[in-house]
């Protein structure tokens, strides 16, 4: 008995030692990328060829590491370190963070971004040498550090010489997978959809412009996936600090959404809480909330985006929610915790039928709102939502169009929705 005892014992602590080293995260780093066959002929002036670089990372959260990337210079100048007009950086570019704008994966510790030891929030690295003369090749390196937040993270750089001009741009970028904290992968998300312009102006932090691709990235992603395409329609998502005279965070208008990130509905979400999610979490809601507007906008105008206020945000919200449940940031629990607290501390009650112009604030429409699109509406299919979108935007009456994508009319709709919200909140 006694050594059956002991076996067991044994096969238990084997057991806990794996899930142990389970759940333990480990850095990885994928296979570099060598450099070209052939190299491009010299051209005058100021030129750069991208040289190959180290792979791309798979980091535990708050874990650094550093990356590689070479250019050959292909230009008839040299690179002079320390000289302005002569000497070659890295500089951060593209849509992801933006020209000049700062990353949460490096900096210098302005801006919000962290402090791994480039030359500035917006310059990733200089140049290796003092001096790399037309023909040689650069090494550029610099350390990266993951987000305390799982997910897909993007660096674009490009080179340039300060003070002269940008080099060519071949859309070089880093992509940081950010574990989970048990080490297992999240579920990836693509880069900004196509037509997308990101307006940042001077003095956003580095958090905000990520928080604000994440948002776009997952929802984006979600709509590809589940509602019959993203929008692929030009676009411009603005985000600017503010004076404190904006009324709202984040508001849409046509082809356009504007994100005020010293408004207190994103620099301190009240829908954050223990046992919902975390503040970043829901900034992340609010950009993808807005997007969900512009894909609106693109399927059916204004008819869609804001001509019956409680399916235009109601959709907005499933939507932007549906896709962070689906990739693993909000846990589905946690949504009926916030949806029956809005609901039962709301001191003001209202009919679902009453939020078709209307929105008062202390009513929480939009959590009523979310409950009748994600819980009923939905349950129709996302393409029946999608097709209520494309109906109205084409000219049909709202009511007809409900009933042809619904299958049952709106007062039917209301009767069943004051029902289930009576039975949901108990």
């Amino acid at each position: 008995m006694r050594v059956l005892l002991a076996v067991a014992l044994v096969v238990a602590t084997l057991a806990q030692s794996r899930a142990v080293v389970a759940l333990t995260c480990t850095d990885q780093v994928g296979p570099g990328i060598p450099p070209p066959t052939s190299l491009p002929p010299k051209l005058p002036g100021f030129h750069a060829a991208w040289y190959g670089q180290s792979g791309y990372m798979r980091l535990c959260p708050g874990d650094t590491a550093t990356a590689t990337l070479a250019y050959y210079n292909s230009g008839s100048l040299g690179w002079v370190g320390g000289r302005l007009g002569e000497a070659a950086y890295l500089g951060t570019w593209a849509s992801e963070p933006g020209q000049d704008q700062p990353s949460i994966l490096g900096g210098d510790g302005a801006l919000g971004s962290p402090a791994t030891g480039w030359p500035r929030f917006n310059r990733v690295a200089v140049q290796p040498a003092p001096y790399v003369g037309p023909g040689q090749v650069a090494w550029f390196q610099f350390a990266v550090r993951a987000p305390t937040n799982s997910g897909t993270y993007r660096l674009y750089v490009r080179p340039l010489v300060e003070g002269a001009s940008w080099l060519e741009d071949i859309g070089v970028f880093w992509q940081v997978t950010v574990l989970n904290p048990d080490g297992s992968a999240p579920r990836a998300t693509p880069p900004d959809p196509i037509g997308v312009r990101f307006q940042i102006d001077p003095g956003v932090s580095a958090e905000d412009i990520a928080l604000v691709h994440q948002g776009v990235q997952h929802v984006s992603a979600f709509l590809d996936a589940n509602a019959g395409g993203t929008r692929r329609t030009a676009s411009t998502i603005h985000v600017y600090v503010g004076d404190g005279t904006q009324r709202y965070c984040c508001l849409t208008v046509g082809d356009s959404y504007e994100i005020v990130t010293a408004n207190p509905a994103w620099a301190d979400p009240p829908a954050s809480a223990p046992d919902t999610w975390s503040p970043d979490t829901e900034r992340t809601e609010l950009a993808a909330h807005e997007y969900v507007h512009l894909w609106q906008y693109a399927l059916g105008g204004n008819a869609c985006m804001v001509g019956v206020r409680w399916i235009a945000e109601g959709m907005a919200e499933s939507f932007a929610y549906r896709a962070l449940v689906a990739d693993g940031l909000i846990p589905a629990t946690n949504m009926d915790t916030f949806t029956k607290r809005q609901l039962t501390s709301a001191t003001q009650q209202v009919t679902l039928r009453s939020l078709e112009t209307t929105w008062p604030a202390a009513a929480n429409p939009f959590s009523v709102s979310y409950l009748a699109v994600d819980r009923l509406l939905a349950a129709k299919g996302l393409l029946s939502i999608r097709d209520w979108c494309t109906r109205v935007g084409a000219g049909q009456e709202w009511h007809q169009a409900f009933a042809a994508a619904f299958g049952e009319s709106t007062d039917s709709f209301y009767s069943r929705f004051e029902a289930y919200r009576a039975a949901y909140v108990q």
